[in-house]
């Protein structure tokens, strides 16, 4: 039988990820807010919370040592703390420097699920490993307003990796626990 629940959730995944990436941009939520959340804040948060949420089955599905899953499980659950801080109206200053940190747990999880697999699949992996880590690691050296937008390249690439995850994930066979 063919993993193909997680495969649907990586493709939601992408979906989301890629419509939170055009709101964030398009709409350019402020960084600090008093009282109600304006409706960028609300779009993007939505958007990355199911994203995160859909990468779960993902995290879970995906061959991986266990170390790499718990990286994995370990980003969603920070991220989403992130998130609920960013839509409660917590600035940039607190927030954007915890979220590049556990992008680290991010590209540990991609490194260890993409390095168990052949072909293009890997090397995707490992380039969105490199450019995440790599843009986490130049972050503190750029303008504080051009971080957030620099990690485009980075996203786009994982947006990538996450279509061939459920690509993958809908061709293997499904993994029971």
């Amino acid at each position: 039988m063919k993993d193909s629940i997680a495969s649907k959730f990586a493709y939601a995944a992408a979906a989301f990820f890629f419509v939170g990436l055009i709101v964030s941009i398009g709409m350019r939520p402020p960084e600090g807010f008093e009282g109600v959340p304006p409706l960028s804040v609300v779009l993007t948060t939505v958007a990355f919370l199911i994203y995160h949420l859909a990468m779960l089955p993902v995290i879970a599905a995906l061959p991986s040592p266990s170390w790499a899953k718990g990286s994995g499980f370990a980003w969603i659950v920070v991220d989403n703390m992130l998130n609920m801080l960013s839509f409660f109206g917590e600035g940039s200053e607190f927030v954007t420097p915890l979220r590049w940190g556990v992008h680290f747990a991010t590209a540990t999880w991609i490194l260890g699920a993409s390095w168990t697999q052949p072909g293009a699949f890997r090397w995707v992996g490992v380039l969105v490993t490199l450019a995440l880590s790599g843009i986490t690691l130049v972050g503190p050296f750029l303008n504080r307003k051009s971080v957030p937008q620099s990690l485009g390249p980075a996203a786009l690439l994982f947006i990538v990796w996450i279509v061939m995850a459920g690509r993958q994930l809908g061709r293997s066979e499904a993994i029971t626990q």
